[in-house]
């Protein structure tokens, strides 16, 4: 994984104070995202163009640019550092990306949120914010929420069905490299392989994994269906989609212009989380006739085996006393 460097800021903001001279006159914030035209993602991010215009009486227009037209993700953060690319649209986590931002990592403590509902609260609240606040100061990006959810992570595998943690005992199975996620997989006894999205489907059909960790969201629009057969509902992880956007501009904004963005970003949030929800539910009749079995285990049973986890972080990675202060929020 790529680290932004923090030193430097000091040159970037230069760069960014010229490059945002003119957005009192030009008002067009340009907003990219990886996912496909046509994709939640892409419709949330033109209803978050819709919304700027009416709150602002269109002095605020938004480009959506999706299919990676701003680069990757890396690149779309770098060009926020730059003040080339004024916002993005992306996975919460991605801001993991940029160096300063562990404590984002604490949204992937197993079973850290209760449910979606708890997840977009406690990822919106006050609590979060001071982390948001903490990274924009360090990396010169800036969180402005984390409106819109994902699909929560599963154990999609090519043998099951896995019902408890003790199935996955000595399985391979395809993990994100990030510490956290490597560790959770271990614990229950995985053998956990290195591979990039792109190669999971091609290693599962060769067996050189036996499955993976993913939500449907990515999941089912690459077709692992077709070659891992059981799907196993952990919703071990949630994830949200987080609004990104250059500091630099954020600081030159009104008050008034920044609340539109917050109000227009929350708006197409709305759209990603029934986007999300539609998807989910026909992933669940596709994988019927596709004849994938469909579980929901013991997660009290996966709860326990991964109790341990968010502890070896707890005070490194993220503040001491953090995770209780998410699992209070109602």
């Amino acid at each position: 994984m790529k680290t932004f460097i923090r030193g430097g800021l000091v040159a970037l903001t230069a760069i960014a104070t010229v490059a945002f001279a003119d957005i009192s006159d030009a008002r067009e914030l340009r907003i990219g995202t990886i996912s496909a035209a046509g994709s939640p993602w892409d419709k949330a991010m033109n209803r978050f163009a819709e919304v700027l215009a009416e709150e602002t009486d269109g002095d605020m227009t938004a480009a959506v640019y999706t299919d990676g037209q701003l680069g990757d993700i890396q690149q779309m953060l770098t060009g926020m550092q730059l003040g080339n690319v004024e916002m993005g649209y992306f996975g919460l986590g991605s801001g993991l990306f940029l160096k300063g931002a562990g404590p984002l990592k604490v949204i992937y403590a197993p079973y850290l949120f209760r449910d979606r509902e708890h997840a977009q609260k406690a990822l919106n609240s006050e609590v979060f914010q001071q982390i948001y606040d903490d990274i924009a100061a360090e990396t010169g990006v800036r969180i402005i929420g984390a409106w819109g959810n994902r699909s929560p992570r599963a154990i999609q595998t090519t043998e099951g069905p896995i019902e408890t943690p003790a199935d996955l005992e000595g399985m391979k199975l395809r993990v994100p490299g990030l510490a956290i996620f490597q560790d959770m997989f271990k614990t229950m006894g995985v053998q956990t392989v290195p591979m990039s999205m792109t190669e999971i489907y091609t290693g599962m059909s060769k067996g050189l994994v036996e499955g993976q960790d993913n939500g449907f969201d990515l999941a089912v629009p690459l077709k692992f269906h077709e070659v891992a057969k059981y799907w196993s509902a952990t919703d071990h992880a949630y994830e949200a989609t987080g609004w990104f956007i250059s500091e630099q501009l954020w600081q030159s904004l009104s008050e008034d212009q920044q609340e539109a963005i917050r109000t227009a970003a929350e708006a197409g949030g709305e759209i990603t989380s029934a986007e999300e929800a539609k998807l989910e539910a026909e992933a669940i009749e596709m994988f019927k006739e596709q004849g994938v079995t469909y579980t929901e285990p013991d997660q009290d049973a996966f709860r326990k085996a991964l109790a341990g986890i968010a502890e070896q972080y707890e005070g490194t990675d993220w503040p001491e006393g953090f995770i209780d202060e998410i699992k209070a929020i109602q």
